[in-house]
């Protein structure tokens, strides 16, 4: 589910956050204009597959780059794991 508050785009991930779902995550961040912000929750996260990490990595590379302009929310710890191996604590701001 997306919901756009300003310019923050506000996306609750599914229960599996993969390839499944990449057809709507271009959908909503194919149009990255400049100031746009995207919070990514994480709440309902319980499996995450390597092509998320790699729509989130392209997603960072449309945006600028910066690491405030995508925040990863309410991950669980199994989540949190993977996306410190893959060091995107890094990359992203993680909370």
């Amino acid at each position: 589910m997306v919901s756009i508050e300003g310019n923050e785009v506000i996306v609750k991930l599914p229960e599996t956050f993969g390839y499944a779902i990449r057809k709507e995550f271009r959908q909503f961040t194919s149009k990255n204009t400049p100031g746009i912000h995207y919070t990514f929750d994480f709440e309902n996260v319980e499996k995450m597959e390597s092509s998320a990490l790699g729509m989130l990595l392209m997603l960072r590379e449309v945006s600028g780059g910066e690491k405030d302009n995508i925040v990863l929310t309410n991950a669980n710890s199994n989540i949190r794991k993977i996306l410190q191996f893959a060091n995107f604590h890094t990359m992203f701001k993680i909370i």
